[in-house]
């Protein structure tokens, strides 16, 4: 078993994670189409009423995911994503543009960057959090993407799409799933 090294752990369940609310949001869309629902219906729905919507959710966590490599290692480039997109295509699009980025960074990116301090300024400026890059990723980094991944995923299903914990975790079929064998 390899060690668990700072890229591993902040790039691969992120990764993980894109793939498969790219797969819960496209059962989102083709639900929408299949019920005759206006899908502007679903991207602008929120839980509470001073919550943000749909897509302000997708493009959070978009954001949560594709600023872990260049706030854990300043010389990495990052790419800018405009919080223009309005439709599910434009929302998967944006998807498939943070994991093909990520996907572009390799190990040696990480290495030696565990202690790197990360600053981060939040609430215009009034307030800022500073961290190892090591705890960024584990207390800050991460549960800012779930959170926002996790409020997108339940938008959809109070919309009454059909999606289940299986979807969360597995949408994308990246965990081999199957049978448990009989015992004879």
């Amino acid at each position: 078993m390899s060690a668990l090294t700072l890229h591993k752990m902040a790039i691969a369940p992120v990764v993980n994670g894109l793939k498969n609310a790219h797969s819960y949001i496209t059962k989102g869309y083709e639900h929408a189409q299949a019920q005759s629902i206006d899908p502007n219906d679903f991207i602008s729905a929120s839980i509470h009423p001073d919550m943000k919507g749909f897509s302000y959710q997708v493009q959070r966590f978009t954001d949560a995911a594709k600023f872990i490599p260049s706030r854990v290692n300043p010389s990495l480039e990052s790419i800018t994503l405009p919080d223009t997109e309005q439709t599910f295509p434009e929302l998967l699009e944006r998807i498939e543009k943070t994991i093909k980025y990520l996907e572009g960074f390799k190990e040696k990116d990480f290495e030696g960057q565990e202690g790197h301090e990360v600053v981060i300024k939040l609430r215009n400026n009034t307030l800022q959090i500073k961290l190892s890059a090591m705890d960024y990723v584990a207390q800050y980094g991460h549960p800012n993407f779930w959170f926002h991944v996790t409020t997108a995923y339940d938008i959809l299903r109070m919309k009454g799409v059909d999606v289940g914990k299986i979807d969360f975790l597995n949408g994308a079929k990246g965990i081999e799933v199957m049978p448990v064998p009989k015992e004879d």
